[in-house]
């Protein structure tokens, strides 16, 4: 079995399809049918079910599949070993990251280290904290970042920095003075799975808030956007409202117990020993803070 072997059935299977893998893998089809046909032959089983008009992976090519992205981390983390005792900072990381971490923390924190080692290469991945964290499980990132927690024993959150979530309106709203002014309205919130959707959820419960109307987002940013043109009440990140806060688009509504704290996070997979390129990663993210 060769790495390129091993690529070439892992991009398979994301892509389902013969003629995207070769492109992705700048390979011709029959030499990605070779790859696979290698591969079925090494391990006496079918990895993919072929119609005329689609493919399907088998039982047997899900659980190669898992095992082949592992074979690939720990390829890549031998890799960057042998980096290591050359003293070079080189390489890729891949980051999977929340979208309030990943659009006004880890910019600042990707800028600094890539000006002092310009070797190091990133590709980042945004999703809501669940998807993340299944990406790190899967080793399909190198290290997650999320806010809240995960009931998943193959992965281990480390807290880095507090987190405080606030009730935020347009600056051109009057503030409602208690809770009760704050039933029946419309709030614009994040979809399920999203670290502040699950602060928000907890919110609403503990404070026995009766909602009106929502409209769900998959992104902050478009949630900031919304309430600026007052369309309502939202829950977020003091990280994410500074800017809005300072201009005068969006004020906090500051009402006792309308407040949650929460952790940010990063994620790794359990037993995962930290490379140089990620220990440098995580030494920028503390100078920043």
């Amino acid at each position: 079995m060769h790495m390129e072997e091993l690529e070439t059935f892992i991009v398979l299977v994301q892509e389902k399809n013969f003629t995207k893998t070769a492109l992705k893998r700048s390979l011709s089809q029959p030499t990605v049918s070779v790859h696979i046909q290698n591969l079925e032959r090494e391990f006496s089983t079918s990895f993919f079910k072929r119609t005329t008009k689609s493919l399907h992976v088998t039982p047997e090519g899900a659980f190669f599949y898992e095992q082949a992205l592992k074979m690939k981390a720990l390829y890549e983390q031998t890799k960057e070993t042998f980096y290591q005792k050359q003293y070079q900072a080189e390489g890729h990381i891949r980051i999977g990251t929340s979208f309030t971490i990943g659009e006004y923390i880890l910019p600042q924190v990707i800028a600094r280290l890539r000006n002092d080692y310009p070797l190091i290469d990133f590709s980042i991945t945004m999703g809501n904290s669940d998807s993340i964290i299944e990406a790190v499980r899967t080793f399909e990132v190198d290290i997650g970042f999320v806010e809240g927690e995960t009931s998943s024993k193959e992965v281990v959150l480390t807290p880095f920095q507090k987190d405080q979530l606030r009730v935020v309106c347009s600056f051109a709203k009057a503030k409602p003075a208690t809770i009760a002014d704050l039933h029946n309205q419309t709030w614009v919130i994040r979809e399920a799975g999203s670290g502040t959707r699950s602060s928000f959820d907890h919110l609403v419960k503990s404070n026995q808030i009766q909602l009106g109307s929502t409209i769900v987002f998959s992104s902050t940013h478009g949630i900031k956007e919304s309430i600026k043109n007052n369309l309502g009440y939202a829950f977020l990140s003091e990280a994410a409202i500074e800017h809005e806060l300072k201009e005068k688009k969006l004020q906090i509504v500051d009402i006792e117990g309308l407040l949650e704290e929460r952790s940010f996070s990063y994620v790794l997979t359990k037993g995962t020993v930290l490379g140089r390129n990620l220990t440098l990663l995580l030494s920028y993210l503390e100078k920043e803070l």
